[in-house]
Formats: structure tokens, sequence, C-alpha cells
């Protein structure tokens, strides 16, 4: 894991990430030459994703959930065609056996109707009405030993009650997007220190276009950049109960934190609960245990799966494929699926 094996350069370098668009911005912040930095930052990717975040809502989409029951059939569609809207497809084992966790961007809106599109028997369809990620930062929850981090599960309490954000009610403004913003965004997702110049060259758009739809269309959306572990060793899928939406914002903010996470996000609807994806190991699962809840306002959590060893069905961002004249549609991901089916 990324977080193993880190020096202190290494842990100024992963600091520098969520708010660098470029080497020479983690040069500045870390306080080492662009080719060191760039050097750094390669090796850091080798164990980590290093992805490029945005706010989907304001551009229609909506990031979303979906827990189906194990279906061969799906997986093996999934692994050939390239589904619009689906991002990721995890094999998970929960107490009644196997089932799937689909992650996915659909249109705003239709994100039920994107859910049972899908050839799988669906059991819940989870809207993330606020998300997290790990965005590295030198806190409270984390100590670096000098050659790894630490999470402190014993400071989360602590660490959840300082954060006490404000949930965000401002109105979020559209704004339009077409195909090439989001091949651009497609490929700084996969790695967000990608040049420019050489996704010009990949998606066929000249250098110009690439900067000029960057810098007026997709860093006014951007929110920074986060770090996911690569091969995760032991993910395990966690809900989380707390007494009220404020304290479920806190929590994700603490969890922002936290080097293991994967993927945190409240339901919409039931801003209160939060779904969580850590790879934690084994043996801190009784810390976190017991960190969790000695956190105020946790009414329950519960382990709901463990993600299953095998690499998951991962696309990356599909949205591209189901925008049709500037507007979001599902029929793209119906021909998708009415095809494979008929190749079976």
């Amino acid at each position: 894991m990324f977080w193993r094996k880190l020096s202190h350069a290494d842990y100024r370098v992963l600091l520098s990430v969520p708010r660098a668009l470029s080497y020479s911005d983690v040069a500045k912040v870390a306080g080492i030459s662009s080719s060191y930095a760039s050097f750094k930052i390669r090796k850091l990717a080798e164990n980590a994703w290093l992805r490029f975040w945005v706010e989907y809502r304001v551009i229609g989409l909506s990031p979303t959930y979906v827990l189906c029951k194990y279906s061969p059939s799906f997986l093996a569609i999934a692994s050939r065609v390239v589904l619009p809207y689906v991002k990721v497809v995890r094999k998970i084992w929960s107490s009644e056996g196997a089932k799937l966790f689909v992650e996915a961007t659909p249109p705003a809106g239709f994100e039920r109707r994107f859910a049972y599109t899908l050839p799988v028997a669906v059991e819940n369809v989870w809207v993330g009405e606020w998300e997290a990620r790990y965005v590295p930062s030198d806190n409270r929850l984390v100590a670096h030993t000098g050659s790894s981090l630490e999470v402190r599960w014993d400071e989360l309490p602590e660490a959840v009650r300082d954060a006490l954000p404000e949930p965000d009610t401002s109105l979020r403004v559209y704004q339009s997007i077409d195909r090439s913003d989001l091949l651009i965004l497609r490929e700084k997702e996969e790695y967000c220190f990608n040049n420019l110049s050489r996704i010009g060259e990949k998606i066929k758009i000249a250098q110009q276009l690439v900067s000029y739809h960057f810098r007026n269309h997709l860093k006014p959306i951007w929110k920074s950049n986060y770090v996911e572990p690569r091969k995760p060793e032991f993910p395990v899928i966690y809900k989380v109960e707390m007494e009220n939406a404020r304290a479920a914002l806190s929590l994700l903010s603490a969890l922002s934190r936290i080097p293991l996470l994967i993927n945190a996000f409240a339901i919409q609807g039931s801003e209160h609960t939060i779904v969580m994806l850590l790879d934690v190991p084994p043996a801190d699962l009784a810390k976190m245990h017991s960190g969790l809840f000695s956190v105020d306002g946790v009414r329950k959590a519960e382990l709901l799966a463990f993600v299953d060893g095998s690499d998951p069905i991962y696309y990356g961002l599909t949205a591209h494929l189901g925008l049709q004249d500037e507007v979001w549609t599902l029929e793209p991901l119906e021909e998708a699926i009415n095809t494979a089916l008929k190749k079976e």
C-alpha cells in the first residue's frame, strides 16, 4: 500500500497532491525540484490512483451506487461491453453470499431508471448526496512514523467533533459541458497529472482547444485531487447511521483525512446514513470499531460486505457515451445492453 513505505520527502509530496495541477505545483509546495517531483509522483502512482475530482452535479450527473444480486451473465456483459455511465463493478461478499456493487454517474433525476435498466436484479439504489475521498492533509488522525502512515483511530471522536462542517445549501448552478470536456475529464480522472498536450494527442483534439476546455469548463468545477489505493488488500463496506445529517457530514469530513478511505457517501433522502468503503488491515478492524463507536452521534455501525480480492471491472468516466446533442440520455445504455444480450 502507498502509505506503508513513505519517507519524509514522500510525505511532503503526498500532501502537495490535492491542490496541484502539475509537477511544478508539487515542487513548489514540497520544496523540491520539478524533476524530482515528477519522479516522486510517478513512484507514488505505482501504488495509488491520483485522481482529478469534480462536482458532478453541476454538469447534470449524479454519483450513484447500486447494490445488486450476483449475476455471472451481467459480469460477462460488463467485462466485454463498456456500459455508458457505469464506472466500476465490484464483486462483494455479504452474509447472504456474493453480490455486485456498481458505482456510476447517471443523469440526475434518472438514477433509479438507470439502475433498473441494468440487466441484473437490483436490491438497493443509493444516491450520494455528499461524498468523501482521501484528500491528504497533515492532521491529528494520521501520524507519519518516519517510514509510513499510521491511522490514529482513537483520535476519530475528537476529529469528528472538531470538523463541524456546514452542509452545502447553495444552489448548484448547472454548467453546460460537451463531449470534448468529458473526454478530457476522463483522462484527468485516470491520472490527475496527465499532460494536456498528451491528452490532446490521445483524444485527437488540438492542444490549444484542450487547454481552453480545461481552463474554462473543467477547472471551475474542480474540487481537488484525491488519492485512492491502487491494490486494496482488505477492503470492507460499512454502513453507519448517525443521529442527524450534520453529524454525518462531520464524520465524512474526518474520513476524508484517512489514507485507508476508498470512498464514502451520505445517502440522499437519508443524509444521516453513511456508506463507506475502506481498505482496513485486519489488525486495525478492532481499533476502527472502537473509534467509530466512540464518536458522538453514532447510532449504528454494521459491516455490509467484504470486497472480493479480484480486480474490479473498471471503466472510468463513461458519461461521454450518454451525451447526445448536448443532452443526457439513457438510450445509449439501453442500446448497449440490448446489443450485448442479443450476442449471448
